[in-house]
């Protein structure tokens, strides 16, 4: 069989799938709490070529005074050559459209390899149907001194469609890089669906310190899957933020492969009026001796909502396993809503794992103490969220991502007064 045989053979597996799973809906516990019926309505179709217009517009006013090393951009969800900076010795990179192309057996078998058919029926259908994704390959013992970014623009040209890529990082042992992501429109008032599906695997002692921010159009759906494997000593870090979309959904699942390897998750949500924010983790703890720590913290206001759900599970072989989970919401308005279950499953005897969740308002002391020393209560609110945030938002690292991450979220005019009944401090 030839390698574009097997791959036609393995969409047409994930078609079956999905006409088996359906699309998921509430009687299903991990889609519980969001619905997906408002994204269904809109009847979004698959994309058109991407123009030379859309090619050569709009592309500067997005970046940022980042020192990359290297950046792959995409627009409406095709990979764009010109626009990209390949990295540096020691990387791979190749677009998924290619390596079909090319027939690329060793990268083509690796797509799937860690999400299977899919879970759900968009999983599934992510398989079926990618239109285009990269594969970044970074060689053994290959330590990057500067980040690489990965840029996902929509224009205009994106209305009324779905946007389905899909993405393979496979780091070799003993290397090191830093990914920056980010999901950016072009029209904040276009309606599309963004869906990413990301494999990442990381080899013996291999590390990944990867940034991800959704700050995509206020009528866009984005849903994103990410599957992360770790070998011995491996090390994932990431952390990711959602503030943008009227619909947004970020699975996480992570394996330990091995033993002795770390993962830590750091995310942050703010919603608006119309806007829903969906977090999902499923961390597998089946070996001995690894770690793993998720804090996730969130800002409703209006009648915005937000999920968190995340799922520690301890098998009976993972002794010496520590594992923390913690979620913390600030409500600013009585019409906001949150639904978070941070869950541990344990099976070991000898593992140091917590977990938590706490969900309150504003506190009048700090408010009093504040306004006391000279800001009005707008302000005052505003330096209150923006300190909430301050421990997710300095894991970005880089001052321009910070910026930018302050700047959209604008906490100024963004609070509004709420009579307390419960305090985070």
């Amino acid at each position: 069989m030839s390698s574009g045989d097997w791959m036609i053979d393995r969409r047409l597996a994930a078609l079956e799938r999905f006409e088996t799973l359906g699309f998921p809906d509430r009687r299903s516990e991990a889609w519980r709490y969001t619905s997906v019926e408002g994204l269904l309505k809109q009847g979004f179709i698959a994309p058109a070529k991407v123009s030379q217009r859309d090619r050569d517009d709009g592309i500067q006013s997005h970046l940022l005074p980042l020192a990359t090393l290297g950046r792959l951009v995409f627009i409406d969800g095709q990979f764009i050559d010109e626009h990209s900076v390949y990295p540096s010795q020691g990387v791979r990179v190749t677009s998924l459209k290619a390596a079909m192309a090319k027939g690329d057996r060793q990268v083509l078998e690796a797509v799937g390899s860690l999400s299977g058919l899919g879970d759900d029926g968009f999983a599934a259908l992510n398989l079926a149907g990618f239109q285009d994704g990269v594969v970044i390959q970074i060689a053994q013992d290959v330590r990057l001194d500067g980040p690489m970014e990965l840029l996902h623009l929509s224009t205009a040209s994106a209305e009324g469609r779905k946007l389905s890529t899909r993405h393979l990082i496979l780091m070799e042992r003993g290397s090191q890089a830093e990914l920056i992501e980010r999901f950016v429109s072009e029209d904040q008032q276009s309606s599309y669906f963004n869906h990413q599906v990301v494999e990442i695997s990381l080899a013996e002692q291999a590390s990944l310190n990867h940034k991800r921010i959704q700050m995509e159009s206020g009528q866009a759906y984005h849903l994103s899957d990410l599957h992360i494997a770790l070998q011995r000593q491996a090390a994932y870090y990431g952390v990711m933020a959602a503030i943008g979309g009227c619909w947004s959904r970020t699975f996480i699942s992570n394996r330990f492969q091995q033993p002795d390897a770390h993962c830590e998750l750091d995310g942050l949500y703010c919603v608006d009026d119309g806007q829903l924010a969906d977090f999902h983790l499923d961390i597998d703890h089946q070996l001995a001796n690894c770690s793993s720590r998720e804090n996730f913290k969130g800002i409703l206001r209006g009648s915005g909502r937000a999920v968190f759900d995340g799922l520690i599970q301890v098998g009976k072989g993972a002794q010496k396993s520590e594992a923390h989970l913690h979620n913390a919401n600030l409500m600013l308005s009585r019409q906001a809503e949150v639904d978070t279950k941070p869950q541990l499953m344990i099976l070991a005897d000898d593992v140091v794992c917590s977990h938590g969740t706490s969900v309150g308002q504003l506190d009048d002391q700090a408010i009093f103490y504040l306004r006391s020393r000279g800001l009005d209560e707008e302000q005052a609110r505003a330096l209150l969220c923006q300190g909430f945030l301050a421990e997710v938002v300095d894991k970005f690292e880089h001052q321009a991502l910070i910026e930018l991450l302050n700047r959209r979220m604008n906490f100024v005019g963004f609070t509004e007064p709420e009579t307390s009944h419960e305090s985070l401090g």
